[in-house]
């Protein structure tokens, strides 16, 4: 199988990875090329640029969440339709869940794809030293296939040029382009990392000219026929027999899912293996709309950044009081991470103001100035679940700046870590209810998918 594809790695966090690939990935598309964004990891936030540069759904590679196999089939369904598929790293090129074996990093992703790599250091302070810089990457893995390197934050011509020299003559790769620094390339960061596109969208921001921008800076400075050219030498991808998804009947199953400016943490291969698995997926907006979708069987309320949105979301006390109707109802409801804030009794934000939750949760949110929880996680389930029964293994991740305290202790897991270190208790799970900071992916377990929607096939509270 022959899919055109490139992998642009950097050798560290906040060298330019995500400007530089979305920037590429509008730069193709502008050409006239179609293109399909990936990034590696779990990140929702990046994947949001790319769809704006490639107009296509965006797609993680994560090999924690969904397993080498799934992986693979991901990919090679991602890029169905499209000319290239460009793929954005995590962190360094070799950085993964275990320092000494890389599991998860891009360079695993990379030798599990056969992805030619493109690697992006940063050009600022340093002139043949770049070069050994290059040629410890070019020679740590053997079976990493450094194809080229585009250097960034360069400051002048001459500059550009003594670090192009170095490296293409003592390290022998070519590089790609040098790109200026330019500080309207810069995104702006918070807690959590960029801001995503659709907040920068919904604040005045002009997405458009932002991607026009990088697109028109990328084609300037980067070799884009050779970048071109090394992807479509990419080898034959050979993934053995298809596994097909088991589909189970589950007709006329309609779900609710948040997605708007607050709520859109949600991962494109999840949202499809509900629909595969026979559910029709019907969205609405936590911010605007007053009532839930008439005639769902179930409610899914994804990530996302409430606390940005809290006084509007509170506002909307008509919304709130629709979900409380659905809950008592007896209706299954599914929530991860900013959904779990939302749905507490009570939510305090950084200045220490108190906003009224929706109250199906008996807890109080906290945001916290430092990071509470980060990191991959094995969650063992303590209790009946509307995604599985006691005992059962799901894999998922945290990321957040939020504590819930709880008066009613009802956990969802046991957490621990990927490692295999016990953790806490974490979540909150009772009868049609599951609320938790873990953040899963569907495609990696569909039965948790499927066990979903026979609670909202069964009809309320299960029965």
């Amino acid at each position: 199988m022959l899919i055109p594809r490139l992998l642009i790695a950097g050798t560290h966090s906040g060298v330019g990875k995500t400007t530089l690939a979305t920037g590429v990935m509008a730069a193709l598309a502008n050409q006239g090329y179609r293109v399909q964004g990936f990034k590696v990891g779990p990140d929702y936030i990046d994947p949001g640029y790319h769809a704006l540069a490639t107009g296509r759904a965006p797609r993680n590679l994560d090999v924690w969440l969904l397993g080498e196999d799934q992986v693979a089939r991901q990919f090679v369904r991602g890029a169905q339709g499209a000319d290239l598929a460009i793929v954005e790293g995590v962190m360094g090129l070799f950085d993964g869940i275990q320092a000494t074996r890389g599991v998860g990093s891009s360079a695993h992703v990379a030798r599990l794809l056969r992805l030619p790599v493109i690697l992006v250091i940063d050009g600022s302070g340093q002139a043949r030293s770049a070069a050994a810089l290059v040629h410890g990457f070019a020679t740590f893995d053997p079976t990493i296939d450094l194809v080229g390197v585009i250097i960034n934050q360069t400051r002048s011509r001459a500059h550009c040029q003594g670090l192009k020299t170095a490296i293409e003559e003592e390290v022998g790769l070519p590089v790609l382009g040098t790109v200026p620094l330019d500080q309207e390339l810069n995104l702006a960061e918070r807690h959590l990392g960029l801001i995503p596109a659709v907040e920068r969208g919904c604040r005045g921001e002009d997405n458009r000219a932002y991607i026009k921008h990088l697109g028109q800076m990328v084609s300037e400075h980067l070799a884009l026929d050779q970048l071109v050219a090394l992807a479509e030498a990419a080898p034959a991808l050979d993934l053995g027999p298809s596994e097909e998804l088991p589909v189970t009947p589950c007709f006329n199953v309609s779900l609710a899912v948040a997605r708007d400016e607050s709520f859109h943490f949600y991962y494109q291969d999840a949202l499809e293996t509900l629909e595969t698995l026979g559910a029709r997926l019907v969205e609405f907006s936590p911010l605007k709309d007053e009532v839930l979708p008439a005639g769902v069987d179930g409610l899914y309320i994804g990530g996302g950044f409430p606390e940005m949105f809290i006084v509007e979301l509170t506002r909307n006390v008509r919304l709130m009081e629709s979900i409380r109707r659905f809950w008592a109802m007896g209706k299954p409801i599914y929530a991860e991470c900013g959904g779990l804030m939302y749905l507490c009794e009570r939510i305090i934000d950084l200045n220490g103001d108190t906003h009224a939750g929706v109250g199906l949760v008996p807890a109080i949110s906290r945001m916290t100035e430092r990071l509470a929880g980060l990191g991959y996680r094995e969650g063992r389930l303590l209790r009946s679940t509307v995604i599985g029964e006691p005992g059962t293994v799901v894999r998922g991740h945290e990321f957040h700046y939020s504590v819930v305290d709880y008066h009613d202790q009802s956990p969802a897991y046991q957490l621990y870590t990927a490692t295999g270190e016990k953790r806490s208790v974490e979540g909150y799970a009772k009868g049609h209810l599951l609320a938790s900071y873990l953040h899963l992916n569907f495609a990696g377990n569909p039965q948790l998918a499927d066990n979903f929607l026979r609670w909202c096939a069964a009809g309320p509270a299960g029965t």
